[in-house]
């Protein structure tokens, strides 16, 4: 049974509610793993450098597990982000002796937020490019963003990653032609 409850901290995941909306309800931080998995795969069959997939796979699964202590903090709420980094390694410090992957969930979340390797960097394009591809669904929650603003907190996780960066630059076009900063 410890096993089992070990593996069911991971399931807490679930829990952890987004700013983001489905329907009438929150987007759960699984979800948005999900989704930002089925992403990476769409990208990563497109991608001219060599990334490696089961990596990247790795880096996604496990990315977000920290917010099952931490929570999640929007990246637009810069205030409370001051302590983002500092909560997180305590999180990742906690959930690293009940899950049972700890020494493998640490070594890919640490990798994941240095952020030095190409499969990080792109982890991160896919963690950030989801987040808008998103909230596309939901253009009443677009109110007091700007153009500025979106750009400011996502571009710089494309950089290095044409494809990506292509791709995001189609979807800010979309966002200004159908008045989405204009709210």
């Amino acid at each position: 049974m410890d096993k089992l409850s070990r593996f069911r901290k991971l399931y807490e995941l679930k829990r952890v509610y987004r700013r983001n909306s489905v329907g009438k309800r929150k987007e759960s931080s699984a979800e948005h793993t999900w989704s930002a998995m089925m992403l990476a795969d769409f990208f990563l069959s497109r991608m001219k450098k060599k990334i490696d997939r089961l990596k990247v796979y790795e880096l996604l699964l496990y990315h977000d597990l920290v917010e099952i202590e931490a929570g999640d903090i929007p990246l637009h709420h810069e205030k409370e982000r001051k302590a983002k980094k500092k909560n997180e390694a305590k999180a990742m410090e906690k959930l690293k002796g009940e899950i049972p992957q700890g020494g493998k969930f640490k070594t890919l979340f640490r990798e994941f937020e240095a952020g030095k390797t190409i499969e990080a960097r792109f982890t991160r394009a896919m963690d950030r490019l989801d987040a808008v591809i998103h909230e596309v669904d939901n253009k009443h929650e677009w109110k007091g963003w700007s153009e500025g603003m979106v750009r400011r907190l996502h571009e710089p996780a494309f950089k290095g990653l044409p494809e990506v960066e292509e791709f995001f630059e189609e979807i800010m076009a979309f966002l200004k032609q159908n008045g989405y900063f204009s709210q």
